[in-house]
């Protein structure tokens, strides 16, 4: 094995890793010299959680990662608001359908509206002040004994 390099993009953020006999770095690369040593650690700091990064210096470095942007946030509460919907949509269905069938429903007539009441929470949940930063609305307990 050869020399090792550190390519980095224009923000500074490590991209790659060349050896100067196994696989050189293409011609207009930008590039720091690394150790094997370096290397080594630069890869178990990127399976730690951290970012690699070269810094003004030119030297290769590890970084503690950034926080979530606030489109990361939202993504995750989006997400997490779609599963509390999706647990719930069945209960929806099933209650629906006992009605059509008219044998009784499993829920109480209470119970529905305390299961609707939350799926509009969650719906209503991205124009709550504080969004994204903002807690999923409680399920009511009969959601969750069954669920």
């Amino acid at each position: 094995m050869g020399q090792k390099f550190a390519a980095y993009n224009t923000q500074g953020a490590i991209v790659a890793f060349y050896d100067s006999v196994d696989s050189p770095a293409p011609e207009g690369v930008a590039v720091t010299k690394i150790t094997d040593e370096q290397w080594r650690l630069l890869l178990a700091g990127q399976e730690a959680g951290k970012r690699l990064a070269v810094n003004e210096s030119g030297n290769a470095v590890l970084l503690d990662p950034l926080p979530p942007s606030r489109a990361d946030v939202a993504a995750t509460m989006r997400a997490g608001r779609d599963a509390a919907m999706s647990v719930t949509d069945w209960l929806v269905s099933r209650h629906q359908d006992e009605k059509i069938i008219g044998n009784g429903t499993t829920l109480t007539a209470d119970q529905f509206a305390a299961l609707l009441k939350y799926r509009q929470a969650l719906r209503d949940l991205s124009d709550a002040p504080g969004w994204p930063n903002v807690a999923l609305p409680v399920a009511p307990d009969f959601v969750t004994a069954i669920a």
